[in-house]
């Protein structure tokens, strides 16, 4: 990933002083973190255990990470010469590849399962996954038999007005910058407190009957976009000399809207996925911490995220995050005979100590899976596929370019 040092001011320039491209290697393992941290909220439902309630279910707030992540990373990489249909090139041979498999296995298991329902609305739902718009349509938003999906179809959307975005606000003062960040989390935080008012929280939620509107409000990419914009316009502020806080003071912030959150984990908008505020709350103090280690990264500072296992694991997240609910569900419906999905959700089950074998089970299948998806699957058909959407005449320096490029730093 190539950056700009943080003393040129006035310019989008992507080379360091030496001229070679470097990388925000510390952003590829805050990945992993990210992606664990949605493993943890869904062993939260699936395979719950005592005294982890309130605080693996803030795991949620992943996503709106990768979200923020997906825009910065975007942003930073950027430059006036690249084109959008090598733009959207790159994010096809990144994204789609893996996804397809990732939702075929497990629509593959669901068809054949006894008792798993209609197969054509299950294949349906499973195609609009596939073709990344899922999110679109409130009543499959999340089902399907790879429900994570939701989140792609977000990105996608992303990705068709980042091109035109980006050429509006790469040139935007700083000011303006933090005016578009400022607006973003008010809208957030206006669209979280209407739901509120329009479905008041209550401690469980036995059906998303009625919640139709409430749920593509919360993950549709209309919803989420403000997110993605906030990562994008943190990046541009960067590159034209925003100074970000130190990683120590990103850090003592993000941990005021946790511990308040964690404090008040009994509240009913806290108890139901579909009220809880922690993504909302959070968003502002993660675009915070992203920027400070961009910033330390670029100094040369020292971090445990650019070791070579942090690096290894937030390259494998990608299949790390399509593949965890696949692997949880299975092992949470084995140590509970006969339940059914839906029950995980319309009748939660009793904290126990007896689940932690199986949840550790489950996190190492999930990260033994998704090792060999990347290094057999995913890396090289994104490599392939970008070297044959490559111009013939494209320079010999394309190739350091496009594997810079080629493990993106974002969710995707």
């Amino acid at each position: 990933m190539t950056i700009v040092p943080l003393h040129r001011s006035r310019t989008d320039e992507h080379q360091n002083t030496s001229g070679s491209p470097a990388r925000l290697e510390s952003l590829t393992g805050l990945r992993w973190f990210a992606t664990f941290g949605v493993f943890l909220s869904h062993v939260n439902i699936l395979l719950p255990l005592p005294h982890t309630r309130g605080l693996f279910s803030l795991g949620e707030s992943g996503v709106s990470l990768f979200f923020m992540l997906s825009g910065f990373v975007l942003a930073w990489n950027w430059t006036p010469k690249d084109t959008a249909k090598a733009f959207y090139g790159r994010r096809f041979a990144r994204v789609w590849p893996l996804l397809f498999v990732a939702v075929a296995i497990p629509t593959l298991f669901a068809a054949t399962a006894e008792g798993g329902g209609p197969v054509a609305h299950l294949l349906l739902i499973s195609l609009s996954a596939v073709l990344l718009v899922q999110a679109w349509v409130p009543g499959w938003i999340l089902l399907g038999a790879s429900p994570v999906t939701w989140s792609l179809s977000c990105e996608a959307f992303f990705y068709g007005v980042f091109p035109a975005t980006m050429r509006r606000l790469h040139g935007a003062k700083v000011r303006s910058l933090v005016l578009l960040v400022c607006a973003a989390v008010v809208l957030l935080w206006v669209i979280r407190i209407s739901l509120w008012f329009a479905y008041p929280p209550t401690r469980e939620v036995s059906s998303l009957d009625g919640y139709g509107p409430a749920v593509f409000a919360i993950y549709s990419p209309i919803s989420r976009i403000p997110q993605f914009l906030i990562g994008m316009a943190v990046a541009i502020a960067m590159r034209r000399g925003w100074r970000a806080v130190s990683v120590r003071t990103a850090v003592l912030a993000m941990l005021v809207p946790f511990v308040v959150l964690w404090l008040l984990r009994g509240y009913e908008f806290r108890s139901a996925v579909l009220f809880d505020g922690v993504d909302t709350a959070v968003t502002p103090f993660f675009a915070l911490f992203i920027a400070a280690l961009a910033r330390r990264d670029v100094e040369g500072g020292k971090s445990f995220l650019r070791n070579r296992p942090m690096v290894r694991l937030g390259q494998w997240s990608y299949a790390f995050y399509l593949f965890q609910f696949t692997v949880l569900l299975p092992v949470a419906l084995s140590a509970n005979p006969g339940k059914h999905v839906a029950d995980f959700f319309t009748d939660p089950l009793a904290p126990s100590t007896g689940y932690i074998g199986y949840a550790l089970l489950a996190l190492a299948i999930t990260l033994g899976i998704s090792a060999f998806f990347y290094r057999f699957l995913e890396h090289p058909l994104e490599t392939r596929i970008r070297r044959r959407l490559r111009p013939a005449s494209a320079p010999g320096s394309a190739n350091a370019q496009d594997k810079a490029r080629s493990e993106g730093l974002s969710l995707t």
